[in-house]
């Protein structure tokens, strides 16, 4: 059982969708709880339809969309559901769900008696949530934990101590993708279209790439995909540049359509470990991004596309080196290709986590029969 804030857009979410889909391809029964209701209902239905296609049960969320409420509305549910459905495991992604799962453990005999791992999926923890976040961390003391970068694996030991708490580092699983084949035209365009595709946030460094646009001297034409709470600046940006900047609604699967971008722009501060950035890489498309803590992970050392993060000009400067000569970067992103689908395959990620289910349930009933 996973158990994830909402469906819909979001790194977390899709790993949930990765681990779900490719174990009902054996013998395992998967199903996904969100916490509350979905925000964008294109999103909701593409990612509820591709999840059932894979005969993976999908239990309604809240009707709360925002989170904190939702978040308390979740916990009698939880216990209902878990009553019904007797998991085998419950693997949290996020601290929404970890909290309401904590919550649970206190009115649910069922819960407490049910194996959990948790997934690390960023490197700021508990933002806002401090208070929170230090009863869930006593609450789930007993679940397997794992990262999914070593930036993560560092975020939660350095959360742990500062809550004054010794704690065993935990193993890092990669992300993993599904394999990405991407029909790349034989010639450069000549205006080079480059995307961002995320939300309109700070972590996302929406705003940073905003402020090195006027700094790059060469043409482009820019795409961007996305909604958040810097919204308003993207479209005020968007109407007063239309000749280089294009704004639209999020899609639910970009990958469909990389053959049509040049390069894919991340101007992250933070990451987990982007699943787009792994995406790009491993269907061969240029990648534009920074060394944000978790995002640095997604790219070999040696790949050109990276710069300091939170830096407009810097940016600006990468940029405006692809876009000088693109096709110089051919061989670059070709080893870069390479290195992702040695790294990132959906098919390790799923292996380590079936193993990671396995000992997690054996170490639970060993510990019930002592």
């Amino acid at each position: 059982m996973h158990v994830i804030t909402r469906l819909g857009l979001g790194g977390a979410e899709r790993i949930a969708e990765t681990i779900a889909t490719n174990m009902t391809r054996s013998d395992t029964t998967s199903i996904i709880v969100p916490i509350a209701a979905y925000t964008d209902a294109v999103m909701a239905t593409a990612m509820r339809d591709k999840l059932e296609r894979h005969d993976v049960k999908v239990i309604a969320g809240g009707r709360a969309t925002g989170t904190r409420r939702a978040a308390f509305e979740a916990v009698p549910r939880l216990g209902r559901i878990v009553d019904r459905w007797h998991p085998d495991i419950v693997h949290l992604h996020t601290e929404i769900p970890e909290f309401s799962w904590a919550m649970a453990t206190i009115t649910s005999r069922a819960a407490r008696r049910t194996p959990v791992v948790r997934t690390i999926h960023n490197t700021i923890l508990w933002g806002g949530w401090s208070v929170a976040g230090r009863f869930a961390e006593r609450r789930l003391t007993n679940a397997a934990v794992v990262a999914v970068s070593r930036a993560a694996s560092d975020a939660f030991v350095a959360w742990r101590v500062g809550d004054g708490r010794g704690v065993e580092r935990p193993s890092v699983i990669y992300n993993g993708v599904e394999a990405v084949d991407v029909d790349r035209p034989v010639e450069v365009r000549q205006i080079p279209v480059l995307c961002f595709a995320g939300r309109f946030e700070p972590q996302k460094g929406i705003d940073v790439m905003l402020d090195a646009l006027p700094q790059i001297r060469h043409p482009y034409r820019l795409l961007v995909f996305g909604s958040g709470s810097l919204e308003s600046r993207v479209a005020e940006a968007a109407r007063a540049d239309p000749k280089h900047l294009d704004l639209s609604a999020p899609i639910p699967d970009l990958r469909d359509r990389f053959g049509e971008y040049d390069a894919i722009l991340m101007p992250s501060r933070f990451e987990g470990l982007s699943n787009l950035a792994v995406e790009a890489l491993y269907g061969g498309v240029p990648l534009l991004a920074t060394d944000a803590p978790g995002l640095s992970e997604a790219m070999p050392e040696w790949y050109p596309g990276r710069c300091r993060a939170g830096d407009p000009a810097a940016f600006a400067a990468m940029v405006d080196e692809f876009l000088s000569e693109p096709a110089t970067w051919t061989d670059a992103v070709a080893r870069a290709r390479i290195w992702a689908r040695e790294r990132f395959s959906a098919a390790t990620m799923v292996e380590h986590y079936r193993a990671l289910y396995d000992t997690t349930i054996a170490a639970r009933t060993a510990a019930a029969d002592r």
